[in-house]
């Protein structure tokens, strides 16, 4: 049977994947109306989805000029990392006591490939492999409840990592980092994996800060602009 999604929740998540794409970007002014309409619903689901990403901070609301997407300032992703960097802490302690030798080898298997599309320079490729492996390498931990809030906190940080990955030095050292992590949890040592996690988490965000200002990730002169197509997203 096919999943159905409430279309609030289609509009929610196609708005939602446009922002972290930069599709729609910081200072953009989305309009119910023209939303609706490109969208091709009714405005019914369009504001209910402006409501949920008005409260996940993703787009703010100026009283007399609408809706504008927020965008993230540094200490936004300072603020995120940090977060994520405690969460990833306790689900590597917990992952060490609850692996089985049935997720090592699936852990083994996915650093190999990975390793193997550094080796071929496959950036796209190794990306992907990383962002699975940042799921995987916790999931052994079984919480739901801690591994949800993970994976929205890796979703926010994802357009930002896009740029730093594929910086050549910080690719190579961050393969090597998942190493170290990987033989950490394989060992049990749920010590070391934890302080493998956060020197990793807090190399990754020394090397953004030095990019950010560059990229202008932050929030940008508000302009109107007209709505951004986002139907041929998959």
């Amino acid at each position: 049977e096919e999943s159905y999604m409430p279309v609030r929740m289609v509009v929610y998540e196609t708005l939602r994947e446009a922002i972290f794409r930069k599709e729609l970007k910081p200072g953009d002014k989305l309009v119910e109306n023209d939303l609706a309409e490109k969208l091709d619903v009714s405005r019914t689901p369009v504001r209910e989805a402006l409501r949920m990403l008005e409260s996940e901070g993703l787009i703010e609301r100026n009283p007399r000029k609408g809706l504008f997407v927020k965008g993230f300032t540094a200490e936004d992703v300072m603020e995120i990392y940090s977060i994520r960097q405690a969460l990833e802490a306790l689900a590597i302690r917990i992952c060490c006591q609850r692996i089985t030798e049935d997720e090592v080898a699936e852990l083994k298997d996915l650093y190999a490939k990975m390793v193997d599309a550094f080796e071929r320079n496959d950036d796209t490729r190794l990306f992907r492999l990383s962002q699975e492996f940042n799921e995987a390498i916790v999931a052994p931990a079984k919480m739901p409840r801690l591994l949800n809030l993970l994976g929205t906190y890796h979703e926010y940080l994802r357009r930002f990592r896009i740029v730093s990955f594929s910086k050549s030095p910080r690719k190579a050292q961050a393969l090597k980092e998942h190493g170290q992590i990987l033989e950490a949890v394989i060992e049990k040592d749920a010590d070391r994996a934890e302080k493998l996690v956060k020197m990793h988490l807090g190399k990754a965000i020394e090397a953004l800060m030095k990019e950010i200002n560059e990229e202008n990730f932050g929030r940008e002169p508000e302009r109107p602009v007209s709505p951004v197509s986002t139907a041929n997203r998959k």
